[in-house]
């Protein structure tokens, strides 16, 4: 069994002991061989190779009850390899080959249970995260080594240098191992383990294998369809039949199934309870609506706990469930002060009989107390208290299991235990202990590291920044947050369209707590011109500022559109100026001198860049002169941009702006050429560019459509020359889907895809890294 169990640290390994042997004792004999060979595989080479002897004589004992065991088999004979016992090896293979392919009803059996069984691992595997792990100490090595360096000479300095180069390139490496995975690697495990107990159950079907054993594993499919319901929906619906199936085969007064059958009640209120419109049209299209028990759960999916608990009282699976569905009964159902206080009594109880492992527990009761403490009739000390009592839960979750939504709830808390009681204001000024919000940022940068980002995340820290008063800081985490968004509109109730627009009004909030000047003006104008692409429309314009902020942020939004009023514009932002200022005609209440102020001057000026062309037989008569490197070893800059003018008000705004602020601990940040490119004709687009180059010891070039059809028949004489006189200087990023020109179409090269909105963050930290390789 290859599992991610045997790379899991060495604390989850001991968590996840306690769990197996938990399960040995409370699930069915029929997985307890599966339950041994985990352990065991906790037990493996790669973590302990002196338990490898023991492992093998294990395995042969067990092997002595079951001699066809194939899974027992495989793994027996990996450990023979892996001690070069090579021919007992062969040996085993040669009896698992030959049961593979017998037709004998006791050898297809056996085939059945193996399949089951991998099912089951895969069900209870961990999911690695062990890109994420190993990037973090990564960049921790590599920050020790740059400090020696910094301090050291001679032969000393020339290996950290070389360590240190080799170490960016390790990193480099992982980050495009991440970029592979997405977020669905979870969902698709768990469909694995799906279709494997789909296709044991198939062919168990038609052996003498007990018919109560079936349903037992019948139960773990459906637990296997409930792992995977981010896929589709319909699996909901599936693991209920199953669960119901399984109530209706097993014997009720039966002590080895009963275990099975209280979990199965649990399961098909948890489930009913649930908010899922298709699910709950499927279930009541389906048979099971016409069974009078099944009824009654539909109208009360709570009443399916009377059952559970009547068959199995003080399972911690079934007031896990109970204690969940109770809160989701409260958020989204009935909400009364008895189920929150139901569902702490009911995970409490679950958290007593096994404290060093509910990680689920300690993460709903958090979020039981974190409801009970919004209560209107709380008093003040009592929410508090309760605060402090869900931070005290959040924090034992995570350090059970790692899981971005109790981090993101953790600094939810951290933030409102800041702010107590005014917990709903905005900005540093609300903020009574500001340990709180560093505490919040211990915990999302960990998860970060660890983990990587996510929209929540992203939002949770622009939301923390600005909280403390970093408003720079915040405001590029939000427009961070903005590309890890679903953003794209199809119903503007959508949540993940709601929450894009939310982030959007952060964004804005962050701009107007800065210093106002006309770079700040330039950047606002440039973030809502990107906003307004990727949302069609202008909307959300509507939505810049809370309603009762509007007008706090009166003045600083008139002085933004007079400002634009002398400011060149592209036919885009001349339609999101004046839609902002119809709006604020609209929407507030004008002074006389405010009305005068929005109405003075209203024409804004529109560019006409995209009129013009480069004159390309002045372009070829320019001759570039770039300097060698070893003619100039001080730059003044850490890079210079080279881009497309229609993308450069979006890679000054948000790239230029990311690689300059430190968004995390440790992180490294960069300086651009101050001096920016001049589009206003071939000659001084080509004098500010080679004046760039030279002064940087990087250039990025970002290749777009634009790019390609526009400055780069003027600008491809100075890349080729550059490249040939300055080996490593250029870094490439793709903006748009497009052809690489052939003069730089090279192996040897980075290139960095900004294609993917989602996947630039990511590509960002990988930009940085190749900022610092020398």
């Amino acid at each position: 069994m290859k599992l991610n169990l045997m790379y899991i640290d060495h604390v989850q390994i001991e968590h996840k002991k306690l769990s197996l042997f938990a399960a040995k004792q409370e699930e069915h004999q029929i997985v307890h061989a599966v339950i041994d060979l985990m352990l065991t595989l906790l037990d493996n080479p790669l973590q302990n190779r002196r338990r490898i002897a023991h492992n093998i004589e294990k395995l042969q004992q067990n092997i002595k009850t079951n001699p066809k065991h194939l899974n027992t088999l495989a793994d027996l004979a990996v450990l023979y390899r892996t001690i070069n016992e090579e021919d007992k090896a062969v040996l085993i293979y040669e009896t698992i080959n030959e049961i593979l392919i017998s037709n004998d009803p006791n050898d297809i059996e056996e085939k059945a249970v193996c399949v089951l069984e991998q099912g089951y691992a895969v069900l209870c595997d961990e999911f690695s995260q062990n890109e994420f792990e190993a990037q973090h100490k990564l960049a921790d090595s590599l920050q020790r080594m740059q400090l020696e360096k910094n301090i050291s000479a001679g032969k000393k300095h020339d290996l950290l240098s070389q360590a240190s180069k080799h170490t960016i390139i390790a990193q480099q490496v992982v980050y495009r191992s991440l970029n592979c995975k997405t977020k669905d690697d979870v969902c698709y495990g768990k469909k694995s383990s799906m279709e494997m107990f789909k296709k044991g159950i198939q062919h168990i079907r038609n052996t003498a294998y007990p018919k109560e054993h079936i349903y037992i594993w019948k139960y773990y499919y459906a637990k296997a369809c409930n792992s995977a319901t981010l896929i589709t929906s319909c699996n909901d619906t599936k693991a209920v039949k199953l669960y119901w199936s399984i109530i209706k085969q097993l014997p009720k007064h039966n002590k080895q199934y009963t275990v099975y059958r209280a979990r199965a009640y649990a399961c098909i209120g948890h489930r009913l309870v649930t908010p899922n419109e298709v699910f709950h049209k499927d279930i009541k299209q389906s048979k099971l609506s016409h069974e009078k028990k099944f009824q009654a759960f539909i109208k009360n999916p709570l009443s399916a706990f009377d059952y559970a608990i009547a068959e199995h009282p003080d399972d911690e699976i079934v007031l896990n469930r109970k204690g969940k569905s109770l809160l989701f009964e409260y958020k989204f159902g009935t909400k009364t002060i008895e189920h929150l206080t139901e569902a702490d009594k009911a995970l409490s109880s679950s958290i007593s009989i096994n404290p060093r492992l509910d990680h689920l527990n300690f993460s709903i009761r958090m979020n039981v107390y974190f409801e009970m403490s919004s209560l209107k009739h709380t008093s003040a000390d009592s929410s508090y208290d309760l605060l402090q009592k869900a931070l005290d839960d959040g924090k034992a979750a995570i350090s059970l299991n790692l899981k971005g939504k109790d981090v993101c709830k953790v600094a939810e808390i951290c933030q409102r235990l800041a702010k107590f009681p005014d917990f709903f204001l905005y900005g540093p000024k609300t903020v009574t202990n500001k340990e709180y919000l560093h505490i919040a940022l211990d915990y999302l940068n960990q998860y970060i590291c660890a983990k990587g980002q996510t929209y929540f995340l992203a939002f949770a820290i622009g939301t923390i920044h600005f909280d403390i008063g970093e408003f720079r800081t915040a405001l590029e985490w939000h427009k961070r947050a903005f590309l890890l968004s679903d953003y794209k509109r199809t119903d503007y109730k959508r949540a993940d369209y709601k929450r894009a627009i939310g982030n959007v009004r952060k964004l804005c909030l962050c701009i107007f707590e800065l210093e106002e000047t006309s770079s700040l003006y330039i950047e606002f104008i440039n973030a809502l011109t990107f906003i307004a692409s990727k949302l069609v429309d202008l909307e959300f314009v509507d939505e810049l500022v809370p309603d009762s902020l509007w007008n706090e942020y009166l003045d600083k939004l008139l002085r933004f559109l007079d400002f634009l009023k002398s400011f060149p514009l592209t036919t885009k932002k001349v339609e999101i100026a004046e839609y902002l200022k119809n709006f604020l005609l609209k929407k507030i209440l004008l002074s006389g001198t405010q009305l005068i102020q929005i109405h003075r001057k209203s024409q804004y000026t529109t560019s006409t860049r995209n009129d013009f062309d480069y004159d390309l037989k002045t372009a070829i008569l320019l001759h570039p002169v770039i300097m060698s490197a070893s003619d100039n070893h001080d730059f003044e800059y850490d890079y210079f941009a080279i881009m497309s003018h229609e993308n450069s008000g979006w890679i000054e705004c948000f790239l230029q702006k990311q690689l300059s602020t430190q968004m995390l601990y440790n992180d490294m940040i960069f300086t651009a050429c101050s001096e920016p490119i001049k589009y206003d004709s071939c000659s001084t687009l080509l004098e500010t560019t080679i004046n760039g180059i030279n002064k940087s010891r990087k250039a990025i070039l970002v290749l777009s459509n634009d790019c390609l059809t526009r400055e780069w028949c003027v600008l491809k004489s100075i890349i080729t020359e550059t490249l040939q006189k300055r080996h490593g200087i250029l870094l490439v990023i793709l903006l748009d889907n497009c052809d690489v020109p052939p003069e730089i179409d090279s192996e040897h090269l980075l290139y960095f895809d900004f294609t993917d909105d989602k996947k630039i963050p990511m590509e960002i930290q990988n930009l940085k890294l190749a900022l610092l390789s020398v």
